[in-house]
């Protein structure tokens, strides 16, 4: 179970900096906002992903995780979980297309996308990033994991409170529109 998990987890980051790099070739120029709030949701999640990797292949780490719990049923609805997320994130990326962005640069106007996955959330691919992190969480079963996840999800969603003011001024209507009849997050 934690090569599966460890490789979930691998393929995820993997394929984030992969859309990155691709993307900022294709559109010329870097995909990634200058914030410190999303310094700190990538600095967290970092941070639980490498203490998950250290505590699943080198066991004297464990010690140094204040792991909670031993459950090799959490253990798996996490493996789990971490798939799914990995899946549906994955998807709802690439449903963004070039409109991709990691944070918010108020200077650039990116398209609203309001199909695929973005027809049912506003906010698919945090949705299901906070999902591989609760399954992170909860494969790991330890209080430095769940913090550092818990960190990053509420940056998460401070960075969409963030992005939904810039939406907004971007393409006033069409997403006060979209926004009426799609939820945040389901």
């Amino acid at each position: 179970m934690n090569y599966i998990s460890i490789s979930l987890i691998i393929l995820f980051y993997i394929f984030f900096f992969f859309r990155a790099v691709l993307l900022s070739r294709k559109i010329g120029k870097n995909i990634k906002a200058k914030d410190y709030i999303l310094n700190i949701a990538i600095i967290s999640a970092g941070i639980s992903s490498i203490v998950f990797i250290l505590q699943k292949t080198l066991p004297s780490f464990e010690i140094y995780t204040l792991s909670i719990s031993n459950s090799i049923e959490l253990e798996i609805v996490g493996t789990i979980l971490m798939g799914i997320g990995l899946i549906f994130s994955t998807i709802a990326s690439l449903n963004l297309g070039c409109s991709w962005r990691v944070g918010v640069n108020n200077s650039e106007k990116t398209e609203l996308i309001t199909n695929g996955m973005y027809k049912f959330s506003r906010n698919p691919y945090f949705l299901f990033y906070d999902i591989v992190l609760i399954g992170l969480s909860l494969s790991s079963q330890s209080i430095l994991v769940i913090i550092f996840s818990i960190t990053t999800i509420i940056m998460f969603h401070i960075l969409i409170l963030k992005e939904e003011k810039y939406l907004e001024n971007v393409h006033n209507e069409d997403y006060r529109k979209y926004r009426k009849q799609t939820r945040r997050y389901i």
